[in-house]
């Protein structure tokens, strides 16, 4: 039997309705996760700003002759991933990184069923992110905006709430008094979501969690990575 360790990390929240959220993301995921014969999978919680225990900490103290996945419960790649994520799994032999929401096709059906019921009325659709001063970030919301405006048949335009412009409170000014459709794409409730409350749209939707098609995404994004661990062990 091969033990692997799935460490599924956040960024943290002030939020506790934002906090739970996030663990019952995890549970869900330890629920659907298909377990490989033969390996025992142990999963255990992290983040890299605001919450306890943070990740390195949490992989410092795993094996180190044992597989770890690391698991980004995060929108898109940016300063976590490229650093915290990066620099963690550079200081374990046996680590990888999972991809984050945004890399696959999936978030686009989920926006489009939240964004249905407000389509008609709606003057201007923003799709509305974290946001990150990396490009590789940026070029992922603006590819999933691109995905969603077909499936939408219409312009989808975005925004951030803080790293990128144009922010999400720019946007809705700019639009002078229409109706503006702010879909959320953050993952959980917090300081960010609040923000995009502020900026008096016309319809603000809730984060992505909870959504068990949320959760399905995170789990295929680990089964993909822990593939690539088992894969290197049969070499």
């Amino acid at each position: 039997m091969q033990t692997v360790h799935i460490i599924a990390a956040s960024h943290g929240t002030d939020s506790q309705v934002g906090q739970a959220q996030i663990n019952e993301l995890r549970e869900q995921i330890a629920a659907i996760f298909p377990v490989p014969d033969g390996v025992d999978l142990r999963w255990h919680e992290a983040y890299v700003d605001v919450q306890q225990p943070r990740l390195p900490e949490v992989l410092d103290a795993l094996p180190r002759e044992e597989a770890v996945v690391l698991v980004p419960l995060l929108v898109a790649d940016g300063f976590h991933t490229t650093e915290d994520f990066a620099q963690a799994a550079a200081s374990h032999p046996r680590a990888v990184v999972a991809g984050v929401l945004a890399t696959g096709t999936e978030l686009v059906r989920v926006l489009a069923d939240r964004a249905a019921a407000h389509l008609e009325q709606a003057e201007t659709v923003v799709l509305a992110a974290a946001g990150t001063r990396m490009r590789i970030g940026q070029e992922q919301i603006q590819t999933l905006a691109q995905r969603l405006g077909a499936e939408l048949n219409r312009e989808v335009a975005v925004a951030y709430c803080a790293g990128a412009k144009p922010e999400a409170g720019e946007v809705v000014r700019a639009a002078a008094g229409e109706k503006v459709l702010l879909l959320s794409v953050l993952l959980a409730e917090g300081y960010f979501q609040n923000k995009l409350r502020s900026t008096d749209a016309w319809v603000v939707t809730s984060p992505l969690l909870p959504d068990a098609n949320i959760a399905q995404c995170f789990a295929e994004r680990a089964q993909q990575a822990l593939a690539r661990v088992l894969l290197d062990d049969e070499k």
